[in-house]
């Protein structure tokens, strides 16, 4: 049988129950001018009478399960390496500070800093002697004047794969249409080989 939730009444409501209680009104007559259940009346009261407190109580809920320091080193991880697994940390934890924390704390640690999960996008691998340069490249030729541009011919390339995508593709599926073949990417041997075109213009000239 599921719980039922507890509903949580306003301060200025729980205000008049305990009014009328210090008035002298019995469980009833206050639950019949405050429209309230007489359940509800007496947990106000029983409160009240022993914490003096009308409001909600400081530090209701649940306690958190890591410390101030335990969320800095979880978020200093994630930090120094984006690739590391939040089943990582919690290993590296368990080793570290011999504490067991659940992979959705971690998570949620990381989201406190506004690190989330994603599919890492795809870009074009430039080591740092190669950046370097770029850049030299890009700073020599960024004085050059409009009209030495006017005998530059550019050259450009595109990939055409012969079969599949190089991509990730996503489906709408069930759960039980895994192997569907309306859901399924089909490949071959070798990734289907590809075919690229080279081609290079000058002004208002194209050459193939």
């Amino acid at each position: 049988m599921t719980p039922r939730n507890k509903k949580e009444y306003s301060h200025d409501l729980r205000e008049t129950v305990i009014k009328h209680f210090l008035n002298g009104d019995s469980e009833r007559e206050i639950a019949g001018k405050v429209l309230m259940p007489r359940s509800s009346v007496n947990y106000i009261i029983t409160k009240y009478k022993s914490t003096k407190c009308i409001g909600t109580i400081i530090g209701r809920g649940r306690k958190r399960k890591t410390t101030v320091h335990t969320d800095r080193l979880i978020q200093r991880k994630l930090k120094a390496d984006r690739r590391k697994s939040a089943s990582s940390v919690k290993a590296e934890l368990e080793t570290e500070l011999k504490i067991a924390i659940s992979e959705s704390t971690i998570r949620r640690r990381a989201h406190d800093i506004g690190l989330y999960g994603r599919v890492a996008r795809k870009k074009p691998y430039v080591n740092k002697v190669n950046r370097g340069k770029r850049v030299e490249h890009a700073r020599y030729y960024r004085e050059k004047p409009l009209d030495f541009w006017n005998h530059v011919i550019w050259s450009d390339e595109s990939k055409f794969n012969l079969f599949g995508s190089d991509g990730k593709v996503m489906v709408w599926r069930t759960t039980s249409e895994e192997l569907n073949p309306k859901c399924t990417v089909p490949t071959v041997k070798h990734g289907g080989g590809n075919v690229k075109c080279w081609g290079c213009f000058s002004e208002s000239l194209v050459f193939i």
